[in-house]
């Protein structure tokens, strides 16, 4: 199935294009004075959502079926024909838009040709020997979501378990995953079923961080700065390729020697696009859902729109399957502006343009003293033996949030009582709504791994750590770059509203920097760019106001030719690392330096385990993450790769060493013992189990089992 056929690409592009036309309907009916750009894409966002979560309702009785999908569109239909019954669509205020006004277009649109060549280049693709390779970033997690998309579509069963560790609930946020198997449950090659989903996706994606800048600075060039600054982020790892540590062929030719990520000197700021969002289809989903989301509520904030809010409440409580780092960040940006306008309400903090001395002087206290005290732990930590208490980082991050609760307490008692209310029915019913959607999701699914894995804890200073920690200053200079150093004069100088707006940022930051959210200490930075992203905002919006400033009083061909002479070597400077790493993607995506994933033995097997197995039939295999058998059939494997389970939440040491010693003392009692534990029913032996288990008895599992399967690389024995 995993070939599929051109009817099931059809049938499965026109169940998602009809989700996507309900979803764009229920937006011209409930958001009519907007431009018709953002209601096209808020209405795309309502239909993804409405695709991730609809069958899933009706799942939990028919299973992850045909008859659950088409009872999930049918609801959706009914919701949508309801509302266009009620409110229709004619346009209140006929809002007019204009290509024109988006000069944004000259990057953007390269960016999403990029993008798709980029997934095509690396999902799935036949190499010379007829079998599957891919690019350098789709090495590794692409192999852990195929086979959710598999397992979820041929299986069935809901709600799903791990495949590959079974009798485990599935507690990843799936619904990423989700979306493509509602393509590939229709019989569309599973190629298609993964890349259809992420064309749509990082449209959602791009369109929704440029309008909230666009939104927020209200000028089209602001916003096209910041989309720059964002999605070609990398720091100043390009100078170790100029000083000669790294060649320019080890950039073109080395695993993951980029200079947005060379691991070995620290550098970690992986590039937003071929690091995060092509790899990484949680997070490219959760932001597809976020970023038009934080225009919403931003809209319902500063305009103070409780309709808003409704709607961001309803989207938001729909994120924890879909990416729980966005529904987080979403939580902790609406704590953010909660407190910027109860304090503006509150008379502490009014919207005004006024610059004082002493207004500087208070911000660049309020920016220097953290700095001194990050550095300071930094320190200590780098210098002293034992460190800092991990529990005492954690201490220190709820200590910080607590102060701001109290601190918003404090200014909310100020307020007078029609404030109060107001504040109650727009913040209030934005968290009620959101705590009844999202807790279900939450205790069902979240919580438990949590509470059994290394979920929540304390750490500092992101992914500085061990041998070749460095300065706290160094390291985020390095990694972050000009826009880094950019900040500090655009806090001084900027103005009270957008301090407000990127104020959430800091929380964001100072919370990844004392509590790590899951095992692996890299994935805070699912969170960190979150926040990166208002920052990009803010410094656009301060560049172009000091580059206008700077040049925009004398009149003259030279005076202009500066200003966007300026400006080029500005965005040169913070966009060559990012560049560079793309260039080294697409690269990657060529034949010349393809990475392979499954052999065309492995793949005429797993075709022969599709044609002549039980969809919940197990099979004993190697723990490799390009496991074939796991990611092309959905069937369940004993144990899969720690690269994955381990980050997970799960200690996966004893059931591999369970199959290492099934495969390698087959007659003894006890390998019978684990196989009836596990339900084996099928062993595979190939070159990835040669690997694993070194001392495989492949002849006495010849004589104890019948060999269903056999070519020169590949066999399959039937258990039972």
């Amino acid at each position: 199935m995993f070939i599929g056929t051109m009817s099931g690409n059809i049938i499965g592009t026109l169940y998602l294009l009809a989700y996507q036309a309900i979803g764009i309907l229920i937006a011209y009916s409930i958001l009519k004075s907007e431009k018709h750009v953002f209601k096209v894409l808020m209405g795309s966002v309502v239909g993804s959502v409405g695709l991730h979560w609809c069958p899933i309702i009706f799942s939990f009785m028919l299973q992850f079926t045909k008859a659950s999908h088409i009872c999930g569109l049918v609801l959706f239909a009914i919701i949508g024909v309801c509302l266009y019954v009620k409110k229709g669509i004619k346009d209140n205020n006929g809002v007019k838009d204009s290509i024109k006004n988006y000069p944004v277009l000259i990057c953007a649109i390269p960016l999403f040709i990029f993008f798709c060549m980029m997934l095509w280049n690396h999902t799935l693709i036949t190499n010379d020997a007829g079998g599957y390779a891919t690019g350098q970033c789709g090495y590794g997690d692409m192999n852990m979501h195929l086979g959710f998309i598999t397992s979820m579509a041929n299986q069935q069963s809901f709600p799903p378990h791990y495949s590959i560790f079974p009798d485990a609930r599935l507690s990843y946020p799936f619904l990423s995953d989700s979306i493509s198997a509602s393509v590939y449950l229709w019989g569309a090659s599973l190629r298609y079923a993964y890349m259809l989903p992420m064309w749509l996706a990082i449209l959602q994606v791009m369109c929704g961080m440029y309008l909230f800048a666009e939104e927020w600075l209200g000028d089209k060039w602001k916003a096209f700065l910041a989309y720059v600054l964002f999605f070609f982020n990398g720091g100043f790892g390009i100078v170790y390729f100029f000083n000669g540590y790294k060649t320019f062929d080890d950039l073109m030719h080395g695993f993951y020697n980029t200079p947005t990520n060379l691991v070995d000197v620290n550098v970690r700021w992986t590039n937003v696009i071929v690091d995060m969002l092509l790899p990484q289809r949680a997070t490219l989903f959760g932001w597809a859902v976020l970023f038009p989301v934080l225009i919403l509520l931003r809209r319902a904030w500063v305009d103070r729109r409780k309709d808003y809010f409704i709607l961001v409440a309803i989207l938001g409580g729909a994120l924890p399957m879909i990416h729980t780092h966005s529904f987080l960040a979403l939580g902790l940006i609406s704590f953010g502006w909660l407190i910027g306008d109860v304090a503006k309400r509150s008379g502490v903090f009014e919207w005004d343009d006024n610059r004082t001395a002493k207004l500087r002087a208070i911000l660049a206290v309020l920016c220097i003293v953290p700095i001194i005290f990050l550095s300071l732990i930094s320190n200590t930590q780098r210098t002293t033996p034992e460190g800092i208490n991990p529990d005492n980082y954690l201490k220190m991050g709820i200590a910080g949030v607590v102060v701001l609760l109290i601190f918003c307490g404090f200014m909310f008692v100020k307020l007078n009582k029609e404030d109060k209310m107001q504040i109650v029915k727009s913040w209030g019913t934005l968290l009620v709504i959101v705590l009844l959607i999202a807790f279900p999701q939450l205790f069902y699914w979240t919580f438990k791994q949590v509470s059994e894995g290394e979920m929540l804890r304390g750490s500092f200073n992101w992914s500085n750590t061990g041998d070749i920690a460095e300065p706290y200053i160094m390291y985020y200079l390095k990694n972050i770059g000009l826009v880094a150093i950019l900040f500090i004069p655009a806090w001084i100088l900027s103005k009270k509203k957008d301090i407000a707006h990127v104020f959430p940022a800091l929380i964001i930051w100072f919370l990844c920097e004392f509590v790590v959210f899951q095992p692996n200490l890299y994935d805070n930075n699912k969170l960190l760019l979150a926040a990166y992203m208002l920052i990009c905002c803010f410094v656009a919006g301060s560049i172009c106001d000091g580059l206008r400033a700077l040049f925009g009083v004398k009149k003259g061909i030279i005076k202009t030719a500066a200003k966007y002479v300026t400006a080029a070597i500005l965005i040169v400077v913070v966009t060559i690392s990012g560049f560079l790493t793309m260039v080294r993607e697409y690269y990657s995506g060529t034949p010349a330096s393809w990475y392979e994933l499954y052999s065309k033995d492995l793949l005429d097997a797993c075709a022969f385990i599709e044609e002549n197995t039980g969809v919940n039939d197990t099979i004993l295999t190697a723990n490799n993450h390009n496991n074939a058998v796991a990611s092309l059939t959905g069937r369940d494997i004993v144990c899969g790769s720690s690269t994955f389970l381990y980050f997970h939440g799960f200690d996966t040491y004893e059931r591999e060493m369970e199959v290492k010693s099934i495969y390698e003392n087959i007659t003894d009692p006890n390998s019978e013992l684990l196989i009836k534990k596990y339900g084996v029913d099928f062993i595979l032996v190939s070159g990835n189990e040669y690997s694993f288990a070194q001392n495989i008895n492949e002849q006495a599992i010849y004589e104890t089992y019948p060999c269903v399967y056999s070519t020169e690389t590949v066999r399959i024995y039937q258990v039972r």
